[in-house]
C-alpha cells in the first residue's frame, strides 16, 4: 500500500512541476515577444458604427456630362468587350471579365449579359470608366465596386457556348465564344 501512495505522490508532484514550468515558459515568452494588441468588441463596434453613419450620394449623369474622373460619357463608338470567361462549369470559380476600352466612360446600367441557355444578368446602375473592368461572378455574394454577383446556385457558363453583352436597347455590344 505504501508503494502505491508513493507512486501517486510522485505522479502528482510531476504534474504540478510540469504545469508550473509551462506557465513560467509561457509568461517569459509573452514578455519577450508581445503579440499585436487585441481588437476589442468596442473598437470594432465603434468602427462599424462610424462606417455605417457615412452616406454615399449618387447622381444621374446625362449623356455628354462628365463623371467624377472628368471623363465624358460615351454613347457612340463604344469599345466594351468581354475579355474572358474563367472556369466555366465551376460555380465557385467562374466569372466573366468585361473591360471598357473606349476613349471615355460608358454607362452600362441596364445592359445585359446573356448565354445561349437564356440565363440573363442585368447590370445595376454603373459607369465603367476608360480602361475600367468589372467581374461578374456566377456565385452568390455581395456586390462591390469591381465585382458583381449573379446570385446563381448553379454554374452559368459551359465550354462551347457564346456569351453576349447587350446594351439597354438590345444591341449586341460584344460576344465571346468559350473554348
Amino acid at each position: 500500500m505504501k508503494n502505491k501512495s508513493g507512486l501517486f505522490a510522485f505522479i502528482l508532484l510531476n504534474i504540478i512541476l510540469s504545469a508550473a514550468t509551462m506557465l513560467l515558459v509561457m509568461w517569459l515568452w509573452d514578455r519577450a515577444n508581445p503579440g499585436p494588441s487585441a481588437v476589442t468588441n468596442d473598437a470594432f463596434t465603434n468602427a462599424a458604427s462610424e462606417a455605417a453613419s457615412k452616406t454615399a450620394t449618387a447622381s444621374v449623369i446625362e449623356s455628354g456630362e462628365r463623371t467624377e474622373q472628368n471623363q465624358e460619357l460615351l454613347t457612340d463608338n463604344l469599345e466594351v468587350s468581354i475579355l474572358t470567361i474563367v472556369a466555366p462549369g465551376n460555380l465557385d470559380l467562374e466569372y466573366v471579365e468585361i473591360r471598357n476600352q473606349s476613349e471615355g466612360a460608358v454607362d452600362i446600367s441596364g445592359w445585359q449579359l446573356r448565354d445561349e441557355d437564356e440565363h440573363v444578368f442585368t447590370f445595376p446602375t454603373i459607369i465603367l470608366n476608360t480602361s475600367g473592368a468589372i467581374k461578374i461572378l456566377s456565385q452568390k455574394g455581395i456586390d462591390t465596386v469591381i465585382e458583381l454577383y449573379w446570385q446563381s446556385e448553379t454554374p452559368i457558363w459551359e465550354s462551347g457556348e457564346t456569351a453576349q453583352l447587350m446594351d439597354d436597347n438590345g444591341n449586341v455590344i460584344a460576344s465571346y465564344s468559350i473554348p
